[in-house]
């Protein structure tokens, strides 16, 4: 059995740096038109060329996002990024649209083509048609059941299979939504989606005007349409087992704690897998792991139907047991030069999140600034020198997390 390639979200150029850095194969991003997240952050043409430099310096792969339905007024501008696309020799491009796939074909044909999840892949004449066109890989639909997509992989054996193993999942299939466009006139197709699905409905009466009534499923809550966030680490396996070429994780909107905690996590349990397959234990501290970072309740979705599938109808607000206060800048043991990106003060208790995955509890003794003046606690985004009571080494990246009250 081979080793799937990890797939990690790159929303920005420091999301990037945390992927590839906590064991990522590839990532994927977007430039700053024509991605379905229009809010990630996204990269200019600089800054786009810089990623796919830093990334094949560390030997690692780039896929970038050209997934919009483009009009007819988005034909030459993307004519124009392809080619910009093919200069640059990224790894691949994931397209949704064929229009533009042909596009591709014809002003970079040398570059991988991938087929977003947006083209609602979900049998194998699909993945089948792709591939004589000329498709590298298909990603596919979220909506497919464990059984499905093997039959997939043994009737189209010859095809790259990308499948999304963690991360949000929209209640459209597979994306194609047309509620943000009604509602706020933001174009999910266009990469502008405003969530409205995650939204709170009420109903309000025509003779009653301003009396407002919740909408209610078996008295549980108002978000009718709010879905849980994918996990399948404990089934991992099954899919190594079958032959998915790539596990990918949603979450180019999500912070760098996201992205360096769910690509360890994956990464660890594919690696353990497949050093003794037959022996193999799935770990629920990796599911604990995984409840660290920012997430709604997980399911396992359409993949392994098992009860969990159902709606989230008591909120559509995020949880995390911690939260990221600060990463290291370069490696370190005892005083540790770190980029804050919360409030923490001398005292806290912290957990230090390696990049391997593992991690290890201290205490803050003491926090310094730039100048190495002691400072009570720090503030976001700027350079403070954390002395910790435990003196391992601490490798550039890892991460200072402080626990959730609430947790």
């Amino acid at each position: 059995m081979k080793a799937p390639e990890i797939l990690a979200p790159a929303g920005t150029f420091e999301k990037l740096k945390f992927s590839l850095a906590y064991g990522a194969d590839a990532v994927y991003a977007a430039g700053e038109a024509y991605g379905l997240r229009y809010s990630a952050g996204n990269f200019g043409k600089t800054e786009l060329k810089a990623a796919v430099e830093y990334t094949h310096a560390l030997n690692k792969k780039i896929y970038i996002t050209v997934n919009i339905f483009p009009r007819n007024k988005d034909i030459g501008p993307i004519k124009d990024y392809l080619a910009y696309l093919n200069s640059l020799k990224v790894d691949g491009m994931i397209i949704a649209d064929l229009g533009v796939f042909n596009i591709a074909a014809k002003t970079a044909p040398d570059i991988p083509k991938h087929i977003s999840v947006q083209a609602n892949n979900v049998n194998y004449e699909t993945v089948s048609a792709w591939r004589d066109m000329g498709a590298k890989r298909i990603i596919l639909a979220r909506e497919l059941s464990f059984d499905e997509i093997k039959e997939i992989r043994q009737q189209v054996p010859d095809m790259e299979l990308e499948l999304f193993v963690h991360g949000a999942i929209c209640i459209a299939l597979s994306g194609r939504c047309l509620l943000s466009n009604y509602l706020k006139g933001r174009d999910a197709n266009q990469g502008d989606c405003a969530q409205s699905c995650r939204w709170s409905y009420t109903l309000m009466e025509e003779k009653r005007r301003g009396m407002y009534l919740p909408i209610e499923e078996d008295g549980r809550g108002t978000y009718i349409m709010n879905s849980k966030d994918l996990c399948v680490i404990d089934r991992v396996q099954d899919f190594v087992e079958i032959g998915i070429d790539s596990f990918k994780i949603e979450g180019r909107m999500k912070s760098a704690h996201y992205a360096a905690v769910t690509t360890a996590v994956y990464k660890k349990a594919i690696t353990e897998y497949l050093q003794n397959p037959k022996t193999y234990k799935y770990n629920d501290a990796l599911y604990k792991e995984l409840e660290k970072v920012s997430h709604r309740e997980y399911t396992r979705g359409f993949y392994f139907p098992d009860g969990t599938l159902n709606q989230n109808f008591k909120t559509s607000y995020y949880t995390s047991t911690f939260t990221l206060a600060a990463y290291a800048l370069e490696e370190g043991k005892g005083i540790i030069k770190t980029m804050a990106k919360n409030t923490f003060r001398t005292g806290d208790a912290v957990e230090v999140l390696l990049p391997n995955g593992n991690f290890f509890p201290a205490q803050v003794e003491a926090v310094y600034n730039s100048e190495m003046l002691e400072e009570v606690y720090t503030k976001h985004d700027s350079v403070y020198f954390v002395k910790l009571s435990d003196k391992s080494v601490v490798p550039a990246f890892s991460i200072i997390r402080t626990p959730n009250k609430e947790a």
